[in-house]
């Protein structure tokens, strides 16, 4: 890394200015100076005159005042010559966990091998910053071709205007891909990154939904040319949520081709999200087939596991969970699938919160008991050797666990489920337990029942997320679907595997009982 980068970054610290936005401000400032310079035809060695070009060249802008005097500016200006303007951008936001995205440089030039496949001549890429490790390279290798970015940032739209002003075949749109495009131009190519939460105010009613990633991937698709490809990274959510999720999918599949649909590799976005998400590749011309499966890394990405899917065949799919449709030979999969059993989503039956989420610190001798993972076993909840805070009731009462609570292990690669029972005490749901409390239309047993079947398993361990650290979202467990019996239905299997249980635990404590018997009669033989 340029050692010139963190002098700048220091100089300016020292006068108080640290925040992201200012330093590059002030970059792309000493950088438009230096243009300035450059225009002129003739270097600058006088400070004064070249304090006055800069104040004349940016002060107008949306840079404005410059926060120092002549001597400052001349000692900024030098250090910032030998600076590359992609490489300090990308080193001011490496860290940045709550603001501007920037993608690995692999999943940019894997991109360039989804355009060289679709033989495309002319390529948008929005939000071009979230691409900047790898977006030199792109415009590098594909001069011959016309290139459209866009960005609703105006210091990333400078920043953009300035590395690539001598392309003539870049051009450099101040849009945002959250609206409807100024431009009516249509593209064989678009690569997009949308924003993956919150909600965009005022959205036109065009739009489907006031999510970013669901109106930024419908406006996008407007501009493919006859034969174009939207490639677009999307949040694990659009492959199973119902509501603006559901239909999106539904747009895609009715109005254009779903071509692939890959789970990218944990990590990819991190440190900026470590929020599960897919590629997809969506086309404006019919094809026979989608191409389902994951993307793994080892020095760039390549195709880890793919299973070809006929178009109607998918078309049938209520969901695009990959995990499912990979898992099609297996019976019970198979069965579940094809079942004409009522199904209705988790969250129309039942209530879904997490626990809460507790410090090693808090935990202290205390009134309130806390149910963790290691409590639900596999005969039930223990709950002789539970965890305690000392801590007010208020506070905690929207995790209070009541009687019939189903609880699930949200962390590790185990899934844990037991049916919470009233107590003396006040328990409450560590942040590792999702929390599931039925409505009057489904059994607590009941549930519990499917969510220990090798159904259940497979549908809960389709909405994990990570490899490293494996965990479910309650958000996300919220829309599995499960099987709706009739409550006398419900209620007679839970019976009848009460029954059932209770028999097998009464069998297993006789034979134990008999084996320790016969066997210290057989060591009593022996003395």
């Amino acid at each position: 890394m340029n050692p010139s980068i963190d002098i700048f970054i220091n100089s300016f610290a020292m006068r108080g200015i640290t925040s992201r936005e200012q330093l590059l401000n002030e970059m792309l400032r000493v950088k438009l100076t230096a243009r300035a310079v450059k225009s002129q035809k003739k270097s600058l060695q006088d400070g004064e005159q070249l304090f006055e070009l800069m104040k004349h060249s940016t002060e107008s802008t949306i840079l404005g005042y410059f926060p120092g005097d002549r001597d400052f500016f001349s000692s900024i200006y030098k250090v910032a010559q030998e600076i590359d303007l992609i490489e300090y951008t990308l080193k001011l936001y490496q860290n940045d966990r709550f603001g501007q995205i920037f993608s690995p440089a692999y999943l940019t030039e894997y991109v360039c091998s989804l355009i060289d496949d679709a033989r495309s001549q002319s390529i948008l890429i929005a939000e071009a910053e979230k691409s900047l490790s790898g977006l030199k390279g792109l415009v590098e290798k594909y001069q011959s071709k016309n290139i459209t970015f866009t960005t609703s940032n105006v210091l990333m739209f400078m920043l953009l205007k300035l590395v690539f002003e001598e392309y003539e075949n870049v051009s450099i749109l101040n849009q945002s891909i959250y609206q409807e495009l100024l431009v009516d131009a249509r593209f064989d190519f678009i690569y997009s990154l949308p924003d993956f939460g919150g909600k965009i105010e005022g959205v036109n009613n065009k739009f489907m939904s006031s999510r970013p990633d669901v109106v930024a991937t419908q406006n996008l698709l407007r501009h493919l040319s006859d034969r174009g490809k939207l490639v677009t990274v999307l949040p694990a959510k659009i492959t199973f949520a119902s509501g603006s999720e559901a239909k999106l999918r539904e747009h895609i599949m009715t109005r254009y081709q779903l071509e692939g649909l890959y789970s990218l590799p944990e990590g990819t976005f991190k440190p900026y999200t470590a929020i599960k998400t897919y590629m997809l590749t969506i086309g404006a011309a019919k094809k026979e087939i989608v191409s389902v499966g994951y993307l793994g890394y080892d020095n760039g990405l390549y195709v880890d596991k793919v299973k070809v899917v006929r178009s109607e065949d998918f078309a049938a799919q209520e969901d695009w969970r990959i995990e499912l449709i990979l898992a099609d030979d297996d019976e019970n999969i198979r069965k579940y699938k094809t079942s004409t059993l009522e199904r209705v989503k988790l969250h129309e039956v039942a209530e879904v919160f997490r626990g809460k989420s507790i410090l090693k610190k808090d935990v202290k001798p205390g009134k309130i008991l806390v149910l963790n993972i290691s409590n639900i076993t596999d005969t039930g909840i223990d709950y002789s050797n539970m965890d305690s805070i000392d801590e007010e009731e208020r506070k905690i009462k929207r995790y209070e666990l009541i009687d019939g609570d189903i609880v699930l292990s949200c962390r590790g690669s185990a899934i844990k489920t037991g049916v919470y029972r009233k107590q003396k005490n006040i328990v409450i749901a560590s942040a590792n337990v999702i929390v599931i409390r039925p409505n009057n239309r489904v059994l607590s047993d009941y549930l519990k029942i499917f969510f220990e079947s090798p159904v259940g398993i497979a549908l809960i361990k389709s909405f994990q997320r990570g490899t490293t650290i494996v965990n479910i979202n309650h958000t996300d467990i919220a829309e599995m679907e499960i099987p709706l019996l009739s409550i006398e239905e419900q209620k007679e299997l839970a019976e009848k595997y009460a029954r059932e249980v209770a028999l097998y635990q009464e069998t297993v404590a006789k034979a134990e009982k008999r084996y320790l018997e016969e066997k210290e009669k057989i060591y009593n033989q022996l003395v």
